[in-house]
């Protein structure tokens, strides 16, 4: 699960917490990466991300310039957008079943993010492997 986006923005902190969480619901099957820069996220970062994805994809993201921007990858598939924190949410609703375990991250997806969202720590790259 991938995350980019401006280093101080609300939405996007509140994009990595319910990544960050559903990386830690279920290790087995998710890892997490980030890259966030208030400079280099946009246009050429994102840009770069958008250029990846499928055709089909690339027309329906072409007008995304907000922070962040999600997306799913997979070995040996093109990267799958998932789009801003709203549309990550929508996903993770979708999803995943209303339970304990999975409440924590769909808790984030059900409220709005909030001011000190804005303040996260945007140093960490995530769980995946970097070789």
């Amino acid at each position: 699960m991938c995350v980019s986006g401006f280093s101080v923005s609300h939405h996007t902190g509140r994009a990595r917490a319910i990544v960050d969480s559903i990386v830690k619901t279920y290790p087995e099957e998710y890892e997490s990466w980030f890259y966030f820069d208030n400079s280099g996220f946009r246009p050429i970062f994102l840009e770069s991300v958008k250029s990846q994805l499928s055709d089909e994809q690339k027309t329906e993201f072409a007008a995304h310039k907000t922070s962040p921007f999600c997306w799913l990858e997979k070995t040996d598939e093109k990267p799958f957008a998932i789009g801003g924190r709203d549309r990550l949410c929508e996903w993770a609703i979708g999803k995943f079943e209303d339970n304990d375990k999975n409440a924590p991250f769909l808790k984030l997806c059900k409220s709005g993010p909030r001011i000190k969202d804005a303040f996260f720590d945007s140093s960490t790259p995530g769980t995946a492997s970097q070789s």
